[in-house]
């Protein structure tokens, strides 16, 4: 990706990531203090690091053959939409589905990031000041399924990891 490219997925990550300090958490994980030691935390970071990477190369192998501009695009929506799922997923150790809503702020900048992701390369005049072209709809489908993909991963990790942290408390 361009530097320009990188920095606009960075933003609109970023906005939802930092109304994390307004989130509502379970009444289950705020019973006792939390302690989490630094190989827990590196286990954490590395094995959600790893699912990550993994789909990363997916994209990258997916659509690096079509053209420069076809991967940047892509890659550019595909991380965005990772990252604001990743927020969801690890926003609580529990499994998501058992987590409770996040805060209405997460989920307005999330969908607000989310719609100024796929908005931008669809803009004739913001894709032309960060050198997107229109993704077509096919490969916004499979960037979707993708994500869904990689945040039921996440969430399949996550679980062990949990257990893990549970068992050294």
């Amino acid at each position: 990706m361009l530097p320009k490219q990188l920095l606009l997925l960075n933003l609109l990550s970023d906005f939802p990531m930092m109304a994390i300090a307004f989130d509502k958490v379970s009444d289950k994980e705020i019973a006792h203090p939390q302690r989490y030691d630094f190989k827990s935390l590196f286990i954490i970071f590395i094995s959600l690091g790893l699912v990550s990477t993994v789909f990363d190369f997916i994209y990258f192998g997916l659509f690096y053959q079509i053209s420069p501009e076809v991967l940047q695009t892509n890659w550019y929506v595909a991380s965005v939409i990772t990252e604001l799922l990743l927020l969801i997923s690890i926003r609580s150790m529990l499994p998501v589905e058992k987590a409770g809503m996040p805060a209405p702020l997460i989920i307005i900048l999330s969908v607000a990031a989310f719609i100024a992701t796929l908005a931008i390369p669809m803009i004739p005049w913001t894709a032309e000041v960060f050198e997107f072209i229109r993704p077509t709809w096919g490969h916004l489908g499979l960037i979707v399924g993708l994500a869904t993909l990689y945040l039921i991963i996440s969430e399949l990790v996550k679980r062990p990891l949990a257990a893990y942290l549970k068992l050294n408390e």
